[in-house]
Formats: C-alpha cells, sequence, structure tokens
C-alpha cells in the first residue's frame, strides 16, 4: 500500500489521529484533517518519526471546506485512494425530549453528512484508480440504543445504513465500503467527559465486557487498517463491532 494516499478526518486525537499513525507506518501517504489547529503538529509528529503526512485545518460538514481540502490533499499527494470518516460529535447526554432541532441537525450534519460530502468528494478518484477504501465509524450504541443520546445514535446508525447502501453502488469498481462500532474506548475525549470518580467509570464498564481491559484507540485503528488493506479486498458492506464483548452482556 505504500504508493497509497489516505485521508482521515477527526485525526487531531484519539481514534483519528491512532489511524492515521498506523497507515502512515503502513507506508502510506497521509493527510490528516480536523478543525483543530493541532492537526498541524500531529502531522509533524508523522513526519519527524520519517513519515508521509500532512495536516489540514478543515470542517467535514461544510461543502466548500471538503473541496478545498481535498484540493489540498491532491496537490500535495495526488489520488486518493483511502478515506477514513472518523470525525464526530457526540453531543450533549440529554433526554430526547430536550434535544432541539438545531442540536439535532448539527450532529446529523457533523455524523452523517459529513461522510456523504467526502466520500461524494473521493468516489471519482477511487473510480478512476479501480481501487478504493472507505471505512465509516459508527458506534456499538447505535445497536443498544444508548439512552439520552438520541440524535448522536440515530446518526451513528445512519452511518451504517449509509455505508451498506454505497457498497452496493461502488462494488463494480473495486471500491469496499464498511463501517466500524468501537465500544467503551479510552481517548482524551472520554477522559475530559468524566467528572466524577474515573475508576468507579472503568469498573461499571469492564463489568460489561468479556476482555477485561478498557480498549484503545489503537485497538480500533488495527481494524480500520485491516479494512484499508488488500487482505480485506472481499469485504464490504459489513459492520465490525471493536467492543471488547460488551455487546455480548
Amino acid at each position: 500500500m505504500t504508493y497509497r494516499v489516505a485521508i482521515v478526518t477527526g485525526a487531531a486525537r484519539g481514534i483519528g489521529f491512532a489511524t492515521a499513525q498506523r497507515l502512515a507506518v503502513a507506508g502510506l501517504k497521509v493527510a490528516l484533517i480536523d478543525r483543530s489547529p493541532s492537526v498541524i503538529e500531529q502531522a509533524e509528529r508523522l513526519k519527524s518519526s520519517g513519515y508521509t503526512a500532512i495536516g489540514v485545518i478543515g470542517d467535514v460538514s461544510t461543502e466548500n471546506s471538503v473541496k478545498e481540502f481535498m484540493t489540498e490533499v491532491r496537490n500535495a499527494f495526488g489520488a486518493i485512494s483511502i478515506l477514513v470518516n472518523n470525525a464526530a460529535l457526540t453531543g450533549v447526554h440529554r433526554d430526547w425530549k430536550s434535544v432541539t432541532p438545531e442540536q439535532w441537525d448539527e450532529v446529523m450534519t457533523v455524523n452523517l453528512k459529513s461522510m456523504f460530502l467526502c466520500s461524494r468528494a473521493v468516489i471519482s478518484d477511487m473510480e478512476k484508480q479501480k481501487w478504493g477504501r472507505i471505512v465509516n465509524i459508527s458506534s456499538v450504541t447505535f445497536l443498544s440504543g444508548q439512552r439520552n443520546l438520541i440524535d448522536y445514535v440515530s446518526a451513528k446508525g445512519g452511518t451504517v445504513g449509509l455505508s451498506r447502501t454505497l457498497a452496493r453502488e461502488v462494488g463494480p469498481d473495486c471500491i469496499t465500503v464498511n463501517t466500524i462500532s468501537p465500544g467503551a474506548i479510552r481517548t482524551e475525549a472520554e477522559i475530559e467527559m468524566v467528572v466524577d470518580d474515573e475508576d468507579a467509570a472503568n469498573a461499571s464498564l469492564l463489568a460489561l465486557q468479556s476482555i477485561k481491559r478498557r480498549g484503545t484507540a489503537e485497538d480500533v485503528a488495527g481494524a480500520i487498517a485491516f479494512l484499508c488493506s488488500d487482505d480485506a479486498e472481499f469485504i464490504t458492506g459489513q459492520n465490525l463491532v471493536v467492543d471488547g464483548g460488551w455487546l455480548l452482556n
């Protein structure tokens, strides 16, 4: 895969950065996209380690921004072969009756519409190459029906629907589209959200998992890297759950 170009959105930290790092180590040219300016520093980290990477500040939720950063990536690296749609907005935990139409639209735009916009922007490159990988990040919450996150859960369920439909559409051009549904993954965002007893929070999560350790961003990145590889060329339209057995319980 050393000559291929990959885009990872939401790549300034967490699963996004772990994925960008994993793909860079595999020899890809990787573009890290994020609204946070820190994405530039993260790309420099990879470059200082000898990998080929570029950091681009961009907003995946607007069509003009998507067009702009896609052009920047093509100018730097050439045609795009791999897209990892990881950018997400969890929103606020609240009863479904409290969600306003504006809040609903914001979460849907960042979590679902962005995947449509980014996928549409790269498909032409993949069609010309007769090779492509799109991996969209969903969540186990849509499988369990998480309370107080109706906007987020609905968007993540839509991610799977989008992926399966797109997989049918682009399969004839040797493009695969799959979804990853992470479970309780320990990331910087989670650490910032836990304001009470962290040990108690970890214990309650582990009690529901078959594998008794916290999931890491690297666990998810490994699954994403596999779906981006040549070994996964006959896998499409699937949803791979990476949750340590949480759904089993």
